[in-house]
Protein backbone atom coordinates (compact mmCIF):
# COMPACT_ATOMS: atom_id res chain seq x y z
CA UNK A 1 0.00 0.00 0.00
CA UNK A 2 1.79 3.37 -1.18
CA UNK A 3 1.03 5.78 1.01
CA UNK A 4 1.46 9.84 0.37
CA UNK A 5 0.03 12.56 3.11
CA UNK A 6 0.07 15.10 -0.02
CA UNK A 7 -0.99 12.67 -2.91
CA UNK A 8 -4.54 11.25 -3.47
CA UNK A 9 -4.64 8.04 -1.95
CA UNK A 10 -5.16 5.22 -3.89
CA UNK A 11 -7.27 3.22 -1.76
CA UNK A 12 -6.94 -0.18 -2.24
CA UNK A 13 -10.68 -2.23 -2.39
CA UNK A 14 -12.10 -4.09 0.32
CA UNK A 15 -11.65 -6.97 1.82
CA UNK A 16 -8.18 -6.28 2.58
CA UNK A 17 -5.53 -8.81 3.19
CA UNK A 18 -5.89 -9.64 6.39
CA UNK A 19 -6.31 -13.45 8.61
CA UNK A 20 -9.50 -12.81 10.18
CA UNK A 21 -9.09 -15.78 12.38
CA UNK A 22 -6.28 -14.48 14.59
CA UNK A 23 -6.50 -15.44 18.52
CA UNK A 24 -6.43 -11.80 19.48
CA UNK A 25 -9.24 -10.86 17.15
CA UNK A 26 -11.15 -14.06 17.64
CA UNK A 27 -10.96 -13.43 21.47
CA UNK A 28 -11.95 -9.58 20.76
CA UNK A 29 -15.06 -10.38 18.72
CA UNK A 30 -16.19 -13.14 21.32
CA UNK A 31 -16.17 -10.42 24.10
CA UNK A 32 -17.80 -7.68 22.18
CA UNK A 33 -20.29 -9.72 21.14
CA UNK A 34 -21.68 -11.29 24.61
CA UNK A 35 -22.32 -7.74 25.54
CA UNK A 36 -23.85 -6.11 22.18
CA UNK A 37 -26.38 -9.40 22.97
CA UNK A 38 -27.13 -8.59 26.23
CA UNK A 39 -27.80 -5.48 25.48
CA UNK A 40 -30.01 -6.21 22.32
CA UNK A 41 -31.87 -8.44 24.44
CA UNK A 42 -32.65 -6.43 27.28
CA UNK A 43 -33.49 -3.25 25.30
CA UNK A 44 -36.35 -5.44 23.98
CA UNK A 45 -37.25 -6.54 27.04
CA UNK A 46 -38.11 -3.71 28.46
CA UNK A 47 -41.88 -2.10 27.37
CA UNK A 48 -41.28 0.30 24.70
CA UNK A 49 -38.40 0.40 23.92
CA UNK A 50 -38.97 3.12 21.28
CA UNK A 51 -39.28 5.59 23.86
CA UNK A 52 -35.82 5.44 24.62
CA UNK A 53 -34.47 5.99 21.25
CA UNK A 54 -34.57 9.61 21.03
CA UNK A 55 -32.51 11.21 24.16
CA UNK A 56 -30.45 8.15 23.60
CA UNK A 57 -29.58 9.42 19.61
CA UNK A 58 -29.34 12.88 21.12
CA UNK A 59 -26.46 11.60 23.38
CA UNK A 60 -24.31 10.05 20.39
CA UNK A 61 -25.49 13.20 18.54
CA UNK A 62 -23.72 15.10 20.91
CA UNK A 63 -20.82 12.91 21.08
CA UNK A 64 -20.17 12.68 17.63
CA UNK A 65 -20.55 15.96 17.13
CA UNK A 66 -17.77 17.12 19.73
CA UNK A 67 -15.14 15.05 18.13
CA UNK A 68 -15.35 17.38 15.49
CA UNK A 69 -15.20 20.34 17.55
CA UNK A 70 -18.87 20.95 17.38
CA UNK A 71 -19.77 21.60 21.15
CA UNK A 72 -22.98 21.90 23.23
CA UNK A 73 -24.74 19.51 25.97
CA UNK A 74 -27.40 17.20 25.84
CA UNK A 75 -29.28 19.75 28.44
CA UNK A 76 -28.75 22.38 25.63
CA UNK A 77 -29.72 20.41 22.25
CA UNK A 78 -32.99 18.81 24.07
CA UNK A 79 -34.11 22.23 25.06
CA UNK A 80 -33.12 23.36 21.80
CA UNK A 81 -35.10 20.91 19.92
CA UNK A 82 -38.18 22.47 21.86
CA UNK A 83 -37.12 25.71 19.63
CA UNK A 84 -37.89 27.12 15.71
CA UNK A 85 -34.82 26.18 13.60
CA UNK A 86 -34.31 29.84 13.57
CA UNK A 87 -34.00 30.40 16.93
CA UNK A 88 -31.74 27.50 17.30
CA UNK A 89 -27.64 27.57 18.47
CA UNK A 90 -25.32 26.51 15.44
CA UNK A 91 -23.98 23.49 17.49
CA UNK A 92 -27.28 22.94 18.41
CA UNK A 93 -28.35 22.98 14.98
CA UNK A 94 -25.82 20.54 14.10
CA UNK A 95 -26.31 18.17 16.79
CA UNK A 96 -30.16 18.14 15.77
CA UNK A 97 -29.48 16.97 12.28
CA UNK A 98 -27.06 14.02 13.48
CA UNK A 99 -30.43 13.03 15.39
CA UNK A 100 -32.87 13.26 12.25
CA UNK A 101 -30.00 11.84 9.77
CA UNK A 102 -29.29 8.92 12.42
CA UNK A 103 -33.01 8.31 12.86
CA UNK A 104 -33.98 8.92 9.05
CA UNK A 105 -31.18 6.38 8.15
CA UNK A 106 -32.91 3.71 10.64
CA UNK A 107 -36.17 4.36 9.53
CA UNK A 108 -35.18 3.95 5.66
CA UNK A 109 -33.59 0.62 5.88
CA UNK A 110 -36.43 -1.17 5.56
CA UNK A 111 -36.68 0.16 2.03
CA UNK A 112 -33.71 1.25 1.36
CA UNK A 113 -30.67 -0.93 1.26
CA UNK A 114 -27.47 -0.10 3.14
CA UNK A 115 -25.78 1.61 0.52
CA UNK A 116 -24.72 5.12 -1.36
CA UNK A 117 -28.15 5.91 -1.55
CA UNK A 118 -29.14 5.76 2.26
CA UNK A 119 -25.62 7.18 2.98
CA UNK A 120 -26.10 10.34 1.09
CA UNK A 121 -30.12 10.67 2.62
CA UNK A 122 -28.59 10.49 6.08
CA UNK A 123 -26.03 13.46 5.07
CA UNK A 124 -28.37 15.50 3.67
CA UNK A 125 -29.95 15.50 6.05
CA UNK A 126 -26.88 15.72 8.62
CA UNK A 127 -25.97 18.83 5.95
CA UNK A 128 -29.17 20.47 5.49
CA UNK A 129 -28.35 20.39 1.93
CA UNK A 130 -28.34 17.85 -1.40
CA UNK A 131 -24.81 18.15 -2.81
CA UNK A 132 -23.41 15.01 -2.90
CA UNK A 133 -20.62 13.27 -2.92
CA UNK A 134 -17.80 15.52 -3.76
CA UNK A 135 -16.55 16.47 -7.46
CA UNK A 136 -13.35 18.05 -5.75
CA UNK A 137 -10.64 17.05 -4.64
CA UNK A 138 -10.13 18.13 -0.78
CA UNK A 139 -7.20 16.67 1.84
CA UNK A 140 -7.23 16.76 5.70
CA UNK A 141 -5.06 19.77 7.48
CA UNK A 142 -3.80 19.63 11.10
CA UNK A 143 -5.66 22.14 12.62
CA UNK A 144 -2.63 23.49 14.43
CA UNK A 145 -0.26 23.43 12.17
CA UNK A 146 -1.93 23.58 8.70
CA UNK A 147 0.27 20.56 7.28
CA UNK A 148 -2.10 18.28 5.12
CA UNK A 149 -2.26 15.01 7.16
CA UNK A 150 -4.53 12.78 4.31
CA UNK A 151 -4.96 13.39 0.70
CA UNK A 152 -8.25 11.25 0.22
CA UNK A 153 -8.96 9.58 -3.62
CA UNK A 154 -9.96 11.79 -6.12
CA UNK A 155 -13.57 12.55 -7.12
CA UNK A 156 -13.64 10.41 -10.31
CA UNK A 157 -12.95 7.52 -7.93
CA UNK A 158 -15.41 7.48 -5.44
CA UNK A 159 -18.22 6.06 -7.09
CA UNK A 160 -16.38 3.04 -7.44
CA UNK A 161 -14.95 2.82 -3.94
CA UNK A 162 -18.32 3.56 -2.77
CA UNK A 163 -19.71 0.09 -4.68
CA UNK A 164 -17.04 -1.99 -3.73
CA UNK A 165 -18.24 -0.61 0.10
CA UNK A 166 -21.58 -1.82 -0.63
CA UNK A 167 -20.30 -5.33 -2.50
CA UNK A 168 -18.50 -5.55 0.88
CA UNK A 169 -21.10 -4.99 3.26
CA UNK A 170 -23.91 -7.08 1.55
CA UNK A 171 -21.37 -10.01 0.84
CA UNK A 172 -22.84 -12.61 3.01
CA UNK A 173 -20.71 -15.15 2.20
CA UNK A 174 -17.39 -13.47 2.61
CA UNK A 175 -16.83 -15.39 6.49
CA UNK A 176 -15.98 -12.26 8.01
CA UNK A 177 -17.19 -11.73 10.90
CA UNK A 178 -20.00 -8.56 10.96
CA UNK A 179 -18.14 -7.02 13.94
CA UNK A 180 -14.89 -7.16 11.97
CA UNK A 181 -16.94 -6.19 9.09
CA UNK A 182 -18.22 -2.89 10.75
CA UNK A 183 -14.80 -1.60 11.87
CA UNK A 184 -13.13 -2.25 8.38
CA UNK A 185 -16.28 -0.29 6.45
CA UNK A 186 -15.59 2.39 8.85
CA UNK A 187 -11.95 2.70 7.90
CA UNK A 188 -12.58 2.89 4.57
CA UNK A 189 -15.65 4.67 4.40
CA UNK A 190 -13.54 7.47 6.43
CA UNK A 191 -10.50 7.12 4.06
CA UNK A 192 -12.61 7.61 0.89
CA UNK A 193 -13.84 10.44 2.41
CA UNK A 194 -16.80 11.28 -0.11
CA UNK A 195 -18.50 14.25 0.80
CA UNK A 196 -16.91 18.07 1.43
CA UNK A 197 -17.79 17.53 4.99
CA UNK A 198 -19.77 15.47 7.39
CA UNK A 199 -17.70 12.47 6.62
CA UNK A 200 -16.36 11.82 10.05
CA UNK A 201 -19.79 12.19 11.77
CA UNK A 202 -21.90 9.94 8.98
CA UNK A 203 -19.16 7.48 9.27
CA UNK A 204 -20.01 6.68 12.90
CA UNK A 205 -23.85 6.65 11.70
CA UNK A 206 -22.97 3.88 9.13
CA UNK A 207 -21.24 1.61 11.97
CA UNK A 208 -24.46 1.85 13.96
CA UNK A 209 -26.76 0.77 10.86
CA UNK A 210 -24.50 -1.52 10.04
CA UNK A 211 -24.28 -3.41 12.77
CA UNK A 212 -29.01 -3.16 12.44
CA UNK A 213 -28.52 -4.42 9.26
CA UNK A 214 -26.32 -7.81 10.81
CA UNK A 215 -29.24 -8.57 12.81
CA UNK A 216 -26.32 -7.61 15.94
CA UNK A 217 -28.35 -4.85 17.49
CA UNK A 218 -31.97 -3.95 16.56
CA UNK A 219 -32.12 -0.41 17.79
CA UNK A 220 -29.64 2.52 17.14
CA UNK A 221 -28.97 2.77 20.85
CA UNK A 222 -25.19 2.14 20.65
CA UNK A 223 -22.96 5.15 21.99
CA UNK A 224 -20.44 4.36 19.91
CA UNK A 225 -18.69 7.93 20.48
CA UNK A 226 -17.94 8.48 23.12
CA UNK A 227 -14.97 5.57 23.52
CA UNK A 228 -13.70 7.65 20.31
CA UNK A 229 -13.75 11.02 22.05
CA UNK A 230 -12.08 9.07 25.36
CA UNK A 231 -9.62 7.82 23.14
CA UNK A 232 -9.28 10.30 20.23
CA UNK A 233 -5.63 10.16 19.36
CA UNK A 234 -5.04 6.23 19.46
CA UNK A 235 -8.79 6.38 17.21
CA UNK A 236 -7.02 9.20 14.60
CA UNK A 237 -3.38 7.14 15.09
CA UNK A 238 -4.68 3.67 14.15
CA UNK A 239 -6.42 5.07 10.77
CA UNK A 240 -3.21 6.08 9.84
CA UNK A 241 -1.58 3.35 10.61
CA UNK A 242 -4.28 1.29 8.24
CA UNK A 243 -3.62 4.27 5.35
CA UNK A 244 0.47 4.22 5.72
CA UNK A 245 1.18 0.40 7.09
CA UNK A 246 -1.99 -1.42 6.46
CA UNK A 247 -2.52 -2.42 9.95
CA UNK A 248 -5.69 -3.30 9.69
CA UNK A 249 -5.55 -5.94 12.69
CA UNK A 250 -4.86 -3.20 15.67
CA UNK A 251 -7.19 -0.96 14.33
CA UNK A 252 -10.11 -3.99 13.49
CA UNK A 253 -9.34 -4.73 17.53
CA UNK A 254 -9.32 -0.68 18.78
CA UNK A 255 -12.93 -0.88 17.57
CA UNK A 256 -14.05 -4.45 18.71
CA UNK A 257 -12.95 -3.08 22.54
CA UNK A 258 -14.75 -0.19 21.86
CA UNK A 259 -18.26 -1.74 20.61
CA UNK A 260 -17.39 -4.52 24.11
CA UNK A 261 -16.99 -1.27 26.24
CA UNK A 262 -19.33 0.74 24.90
CA UNK A 263 -22.07 -2.15 24.91
CA UNK A 264 -21.18 -2.31 28.56
CA UNK A 265 -22.08 0.70 29.24
CA UNK A 266 -24.93 1.78 27.51
CA UNK A 267 -26.27 -1.31 29.17
CA UNK A 268 -25.74 -0.17 33.11
CA UNK A 269 -26.77 2.89 31.49
CA UNK A 270 -29.97 1.33 30.16
CA UNK A 271 -30.75 -0.64 33.66
CA UNK A 272 -30.27 2.59 35.25
CA UNK A 273 -33.24 4.69 33.52
CA UNK A 274 -35.38 1.74 33.30
CA UNK A 275 -34.86 1.31 37.78
CA UNK A 276 -35.58 5.08 37.83
CA UNK A 277 -38.37 4.79 35.38
CA UNK A 278 -40.25 2.77 37.82
CA UNK A 279 -39.15 5.18 40.83
CA UNK A 280 -40.26 7.52 39.04
CA UNK A 281 -43.84 5.87 37.94
CA UNK A 282 -44.34 4.66 41.90
CA UNK A 283 -43.17 8.35 43.23
CA UNK A 284 -45.69 10.17 40.52
CA UNK A 285 -48.64 7.74 41.52
CA UNK A 286 -48.08 7.85 45.11
CA UNK A 287 -47.66 11.82 45.86
CA UNK A 288 -49.90 13.20 42.88
CA UNK A 289 -52.69 10.53 42.63
CA UNK A 290 -55.32 12.54 41.36
CA UNK A 291 -53.34 12.85 38.04
CA UNK A 292 -51.26 10.39 37.55
CA UNK A 293 -51.10 9.20 33.54
CA UNK A 294 -49.03 6.43 32.23
CA UNK A 295 -48.88 8.74 28.98
CA UNK A 296 -47.76 11.54 30.54
CA UNK A 297 -44.86 9.42 32.07
CA UNK A 298 -44.01 8.15 28.59
CA UNK A 299 -43.76 11.62 27.07
CA UNK A 300 -41.07 12.59 30.14
CA UNK A 301 -38.90 9.51 29.37
CA UNK A 302 -39.05 10.14 25.65
CA UNK A 303 -38.17 14.14 25.85
CA UNK A 304 -36.65 15.06 28.89
CA UNK A 305 -37.03 18.33 28.40
CA UNK A 306 -40.59 19.28 27.44
CA UNK A 307 -42.40 22.42 27.53
CA UNK A 308 -46.67 22.86 28.37
CA UNK A 309 -47.34 23.09 24.88
CA UNK A 310 -45.42 20.38 23.50
CA UNK A 311 -46.94 18.28 26.61
CA UNK A 312 -50.36 19.12 25.47
CA UNK A 313 -49.78 18.46 21.81
CA UNK A 314 -48.35 14.81 23.35
CA UNK A 315 -50.66 13.13 24.87
CA UNK A 316 -54.15 15.49 23.95
CA UNK A 317 -54.01 17.55 27.10
CA UNK A 318 -55.55 21.43 27.32
CA UNK A 319 -52.15 23.74 27.45
CA UNK A 320 -53.72 25.26 31.01
CA UNK A 321 -53.90 21.43 32.02
CA UNK A 322 -51.15 20.49 30.89
CA UNK A 323 -48.88 23.49 32.35
CA UNK A 324 -50.67 22.74 36.16
CA UNK A 325 -49.59 19.29 35.82
CA UNK A 326 -46.12 19.64 35.30
CA UNK A 327 -46.11 22.45 38.28
CA UNK A 328 -47.30 20.38 40.34
CA UNK A 329 -44.62 17.58 39.71
CA UNK A 330 -42.35 20.38 39.86
CA UNK A 331 -43.18 20.83 43.58
CA UNK A 332 -43.21 17.50 44.35
CA UNK A 333 -39.50 17.12 43.43
CA UNK A 334 -39.94 14.50 39.73
CA UNK A 335 -39.36 17.72 37.68
CA UNK A 336 -36.99 21.66 37.99
CA UNK A 337 -37.94 24.33 35.58
CA UNK A 338 -35.81 26.38 34.07
CA UNK A 339 -36.64 29.91 32.31
CA UNK A 340 -34.73 30.59 29.19
CA UNK A 341 -36.32 33.64 27.38
CA UNK A 342 -40.29 33.40 26.90
CA UNK A 343 -39.55 29.87 27.45
CA UNK A 344 -40.33 27.73 30.69
CA UNK A 345 -39.13 24.65 30.22
CA UNK A 346 -40.05 21.41 32.92
CA UNK A 347 -36.56 19.06 33.20
CA UNK A 348 -36.66 15.14 34.05
CA UNK A 349 -33.33 16.28 36.18
CA UNK A 350 -32.31 12.85 37.26
CA UNK A 351 -33.46 11.14 33.84
CA UNK A 352 -31.00 13.69 32.12
CA UNK A 353 -28.29 13.05 34.96
CA UNK A 354 -28.30 9.18 33.88
CA UNK A 355 -27.87 9.77 30.18
CA UNK A 356 -25.26 12.18 30.63
CA UNK A 357 -23.18 9.74 32.77
CA UNK A 358 -23.26 12.07 35.73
Amino acid sequence: MSFSATQPFDLPRLPPLLQFDTPALQKAVLTARVELAELNGYAHAIPNPLLLMSPWVIREAVASSEIENINTTILRALQNQLLPEERRSLPDKEVLRYRDALIWGFENMAGIPLSGRLIQGMHRQLMANDQGFRRTQNFIQNSISGEVIYTPPPPQAIPDLIANLENFIHDGASGIDPLIKAALTHYQFEAIHPFNDGNGRTGRMLIVLQLIHDSILRLPILYVSGFIIRNKPDYYKLLRGVSEYGDWEAFALFMLEGFHRQAKATKQTLFAVMEFREVFRTSFRKNLPAFYDADLVDALFSQPIVTATKVAEQINLHRTTASRYLQQMTQAGLLRSQKEGKNLFYINHRLLAIMSGL
